[in-house]
């Protein structure tokens, strides 16, 4: 996948938001995508984000009942923005079926979940302790979307 230089900061834009679990800037954030094109090809950046981390977290594909737990862990943990488990749990079956995100998921889903499931994932993901903090860790899996094309 080639990452659109201009699209990618908007994504780090609201991939911050929603660590930060900041609504308004995370709203924000969606609304400075300039069109649908542009928006789309954000969403899509978002769900490869959060399919590289959670096949890397799982060392391959998660089972169902791991998907459901972190489902369930994700959707508790970011209840701020409303967050469900059963939108979570459809979103993360989609990422590991290879299925599309829009048959998955309602419309409203299909925007903001890759980018609230995204940011969970690389947040909870990376080590502050060993110096490796999200935006850090979002650059080597940026790195590793681009090289497998």
């Amino acid at each position: 996948m080639k990452i659109d230089d201009g699209v990618e900061p908007l994504v780090r834009s609201a991939l911050d938001a929603a660590v930060n679990r900041d609504a308004g800037r995370f709203e924000d954030a969606l609304a400075a995508f300039s069109d649908r094109a542009q928006l789309q090809a954000g969403v899509e950046l978002a769900a490869a984000v959060a399919a590289f981390v959670l096949f890397e977290i799982h060392d391959g594909v998660p089972s169902a009942a791991d998907a459901e737990a972190l489902a369930q862990d994700i959707a508790d943990q970011e209840s701020w923005i409303g967050l469900r488990q059963g939108e979570t749990a459809s979103f993360l079956a989609a990422l590991t079926e290879r299925r599309p995100l829009s048959a998955a998921l309602g419309r409203e889903g299909a925007v903001v979940l890759p980018f609230i499931v995204a940011a969970n994932l690389l947040a909870t993901s990376a080590s502050p302790e060993s110096g490796e903090w999200w935006f850090n860790y979002l650059d080597k899996v940026e790195a590793a979307i681009e090289a497998a094309g």
